[in-house]
């Protein structure tokens, strides 16, 4: 089963993606919020066959929800009502970006480097995290 991973951004989304059996987690190109999101992430699951989406879920440190996770959560209904036979599930993703940068910081220290990165790698560990959960990592 294809899963993709969203890190979903104001500015930009942040895309992984699972290979069929779930066991490998790539990161994609980000996606601007400007340039038709909804269309590229259909492309997406269309062009790879996603059968599952995760979407983090920006929690405070409280357990709490703020606006981000608000925002989440209607992009994840405009893609529920897109897709109606692909299961999307919200997944909490505190810490991710935090996790994310200090990886790519023991990379690479280019600092332009990172930024471009950082959204996609973020997905990736939102992504992983969950398969870790269901035993597939």
């Amino acid at each position: 089963m294809t899963i993709l991973g969203l890190d979903i951004g104001i500015k930009r989304t942040g895309v992984a993606i699972s290979n069929e059996i779930s066991s490998l987690c790539t990161p994609l190109d980000y996606i601007s919020s400007k340039d038709n999101f909804l269309e590229k992430i259909s492309k997406i699951i269309e062009d790879k066959k996603v059968e599952k989406i995760i979407i983090g879920l920006p929690k405070l440190l409280s357990g709490r929800e703020g606006e981000r996770a608000k925002y989440s959560r209607s992009i994840s209904n405009l893609i529920k009502s897109k897709h109606k036979t692909i299961k999307v599930i919200m997944w909490d993703e505190r810490l991710t970006t935090k996790q994310a940068e200090k990886y790519l910081k023991e990379l690479d220290s280019n600092k332009r480097k990172i930024k471009d990165k950082i959204d996609s790698a973020s997905a990736v560990l939102i992504l992983e995290n969950y398969l870790v959960s269901k035993g597939n990592l």
